[in-house]
């Protein structure tokens, strides 16, 4: 088994990986403990906060620049609402992730990745690399044909 393998939030694993550590483990235990570690990964909510706190940001500025109200904003920072994927990639251009940092977001609410074969995520994920605004992902979004964000 590839030793490298790192546990913990900054690294949740995707289902393929886990089954292939599963599969390789000599033994169960310290495999299963590693396992569980990396499910203990940070949820949505935390991991939004932690993105907002490394960008100086607010949840009221965060509402201003996503163009959602206060009362939404809060209620998905305070994990009382779940996003849906629409609105994590608003988020995502709002705030400027990387396309990384969207895949961990869109991962840790449990909503579907970015892929590049669909044609509105490889729009997407062109928004995202080139750090578009909201507006002009919009608008290219539209004008290749797909739903908008806003």
């Amino acid at each position: 088994m590839n030793e490298t393998v790192q546990s913990g939030p900054a690294s949740r694993l995707l289902t393929q990986e886990l089954e292939t550590i599963l599969q390789q483990a000599e033994t169960l235990q310290p495999t299963l403990n590693m396992i569980q570690d990396n499910l203990n990964a940070p949820g949505f909510s935390d991991l939004l906060a932690q993105m907002l706190e490394a960008r100086g940001l607010t949840p009221h500025q965060l509402s201003s620049l996503a163009m959602l109200s206060r009362s939404f904003t809060y209620q998905l920072c305070s994990g009382l609402r779940a996003p849906s994927r629409d609105i994590i990639l608003r988020l995502s251009v709002v705030l400027e992730l990387t396309l990384e940092e969207t895949q961990r977001l869109l991962r840790a609410a449990q909503r579907g990745a970015l892929y590049p074969r669909i044609r509105r995520d490889a729009v997407m994920i062109y928004c995202l690399s080139h750090r578009l605004h909201l507006y002009d992902t919009d608008e290219l979004l539209t004008s290749c044909g797909e739903l908008a964000l806003l």
